[in-house]
């Protein structure tokens, strides 16, 4: 993730573990009800015995009935929030700014770019950030932006850039870097937003997500690969969420689509599957469907429109106590891809899915 740069005499200043954004700036306030079962969540998903979660629920609870959501430090609210991502609860703000000192400086201190409104403008600079998946999901937002900018920009991973620059051949594609002024680089540049925050914009509910397919693969690589990869299943089975074991699939003749792990079992394509992130959307636009744990391939594939079968994490990975797009909340048809579907575990993808023999 970016950082911030400039306005140094600023650091340090904010309280993130105390102090909330409405008595620093007043930003972001909720016009909505407060959404107890995400309250819940939250508690349910802290540290801690029964007993103790009962009491902190109480204690939460008391506190915001008295005071508002303005009782929440940042920590807080950015559980919160993801808490609500978890549950399909899209409206009102998305409260992305809560998440981390380097987002909180971008609203509640001052930059050297005007915070983008959503109006139109000359030059937009759309600041990329979170991990891989995350930039290929919010790219399905990108069109909203070029829409309302003359003149595009969006900062991300090198990785995506062929993939992007082809889907969105009306957009400049730059890398990521920390937030400095960039205009000795870039020329006049009327507005930034935070890559993240054009969820808070154009997808505050479930019928705000399109659901059609939005990235293009390369044509010609994708025939490369025809003759060995088609009518086949693609397979991952480990991301920061979790890991499964991909032999319990059962399934004939997968192929692994799985970045930085490799299993004896299963066939490897001859790519990078970590760098070439252009390569493996070609593999798998000529696959049957994906079978995989929460991770960047299910971005990528739904984002193609292919069958894109997602299954809860059995074994715990590197985040173990985070609620932001929690699948185990999200069973079912995900709104934001036209042919992804989530199970609980193993058993309920054979049982729901038809498993090894779907189609």
């Amino acid at each position: 993730m970016p950082h911030v740069a400039g306005n140094e005499a600023n650091r340090g200043l904010i309280d993130f573990a105390s102090q909330s954004p409405e008595s620093i700036r007043r930003v972001a306030r909720s016009v909505k009800p407060v959404n107890w079962d995400a309250l819940s969540l939250v508690v349910e998903r802290s540290t801690g015995s029964a007993l103790q979660k009962q009491v902190m629920k109480r204690k939460f609870f008391k506190s915001i009935r008295e005071h508002g959501i303005e009782a929440m430090t940042p920590r807080f609210r950015y559980s919160y929030v993801c808490a609500r991502l978890a549950l399909g609860d899209f409206s009102d703000y998305f409260g992305w700014e809560f998440r981390d000192e380097w987002a909180a400086r971008l609203y509640w201190d001052q930059t050297w770019l005007a915070k983008w409104g959503g109006g139109p403008v000359e030059r937009l600079l759309v600041v990329g950030e979170q991990g891989l998946g995350d930039m290929i999901f919010y790219a399905s937002i990108f069109p909203e932006a070029i829409s309302r900018a003359k003149e595009a920009i969006f900062e991300c991973d090198e990785r995506l850039h062929a993939l992007f620059s082809r889907s969105y051949p009306n957009a400049i594609f730059r890398k990521e870097r920390p937030f400095e002024d960039r205009r000795e680089d870039y020329g006049t540049i009327d507005a930034f937003i935070p890559a993240a925050d054009l969820m808070r914009m154009f997808r505050r509910k479930r019928s705000d997500f399109p659901a059609v397919p939005y990235l293009k693969h390369d044509a010609g690589r994708a025939m490369g690969f025809w003759n060995q990869y088609a009518r086949r299943t693609a397979i991952a089975w480990r991301g920061r969420q979790g890991i499964i074991e991909p032999m319990k699939l059962d399934l004939d003749n997968p192929f692994s689509v799985q970045y930085k792990d490799f299993h004896r079992e299963i066939e490897q394509p001859p790519i990078d599957l970590w760098a070439d992130i252009d390569g493996l959307a070609a593999i798998l636009s000529v696959a049957d469907r994906l079978v995989t744990v929460p991770q960047t391939a299910h971005h990528i594939a739904g984002a193609l429109g292919k069958r894109v079968d997602i299954i809860c994490p059995e074994l715990p990975g590197e985040i173990t106590n985070q609620v932001q797009w929690d699948y185990s909340a999200l069973l079912g048809r995900l709104p934001w891809y036209a042919n992804a579907t989530v199970y609980h575990d193993v058993a309920d993808w054979k049982r729901r899915s038809g498993g090894p023999s779907a189609p």
